[in-house]
């Protein structure tokens, strides 16, 4: 048996559970709290509730315009199915709506009510499992448009071509984590560390290691570093730093050299490697301000180079 239950995704200056939308006087304050289970925060307030057997049925509409009165953000609310059918709605102060299934041919075997497209001149033979999915296609396009709206309201901007492939990957295995992937392709900032087990958490490098707007992530980020030219850099900095950054330098030898540097030039190293993945892992750890990607390298302090003499 996988999880069934919802998440909430908000922005709010305090605790989602604790926002009065959730109080309902049927339910006792142990009942309450066994309900509730916040996940990792975001920078900027922005919340995700794993919320048990919470969510009316046929009643998303009504919850959706609760939780945006109540917090004044966009908001997402996912209805996972024992982790193999995943139903996602949004939206915004201003009114902007959109839905969809997450991992459509799992969709489609649970025979989920899709409406016909513009376009469905059914093929010979179509079984209906396969005429569900793909209507549910065809609405892919539409789709990441209203959710790249639904991001921008919110602040941010969308990589397009990450919302597409999640829209139309399989789940594997959970299909919860296609939300978390769906949320990472709005271009909402990383999920903040854990604060309570510091030995369990890898550390942001400083307070100032934030990246600057529109730093590349997920598989813009990795589509960046592959299509890289010989002789092509690739950097991302910090928001708030002017000399904290990271880069590659694809060789005109085909090797990678990995470079970052924390601020001050004592603080520059620099690496090479002919993997591309490492590349990529490396340079999306230091997007979430982590610091334990550094110990998969050797690594060569090149700050004499940029100290003044």
């Amino acid at each position: 048996m996988g999880y069934s239950g919802d998440f909430v995704l908000a922005r709010s200056g305090s605790s989602l559970a604790e926002l009065p939308v959730f109080d309902d006087p049927g339910w006792c304050a142990d009942e309450h709290a066994d309900r509730f289970r916040p996940c990792r925060s975001r920078l900027g307030g922005w919340q995700t509730l794993q919320a048990d057997d919470w969510l009316p049925e046929n009643d998303d509409d009504r919850w959706l315009y609760r939780l945006v009165t109540a917090t004044g953000s966009p908001v997402m609310i996912a209805s996972v199915v024992d982790s193999d059918v995943c139903y996602v709605r949004g939206l915004t102060p201003s009114g902007a709506a959109w839905s969809a299934f997450l991992d459509p041919v799992t969709a489609a075997e649970y025979e989920v009510s899709v409406p016909p497209s513009s376009q469905d001149e059914a093929p010979p033979g179509e079984t209906d499992g396969d005429r569900r999915v793909r209507r549910m296609l065809a609405e892919v396009p539409g789709t990441v448009e209203r959710i790249a709206d639904w991001a921008a309201e919110a602040g941010f901007t969308a990589d397009r071509e990450a919302l597409r492939a999640v829209l139309t990957k399989r789940a594997d295995p959970l299909v919860e984590d296609l939300f978390m992937e769906l949320v990472d392709a709005c271009g909402l900032p990383p999920a903040e560390p854990a604060r309570d087990d510091p030995a369990a958490v890898d550390p942001a490098a400083h307070p100032g290691h934030r990246p600057e707007h529109g730093c590349p992530r997920g598989a813009r980020l990795e589509a960046a570093v592959l299509n890289l030219p010989r002789d092509g850099h690739l950097v991302l900095r910090c928001a708030a730093e002017a000399h904290c950054y990271a880069q590659v330098w694809l060789r005109p030898d085909g090797t990678y050299q990995l470079e970052h540097r924390d601020r001050s030039p004592a603080e520059h190293y620099r690496t090479r490697t002919v993997s591309a993945d490492k590349v990529i892992a490396a340079l999306a750890a230091w997007a979430a301000g982590e610091t334990a990607w550094r110990d998969a390298f050797q690594w060569t302090p090149i700050g004499s180079w940029f100290s003044e003499s």
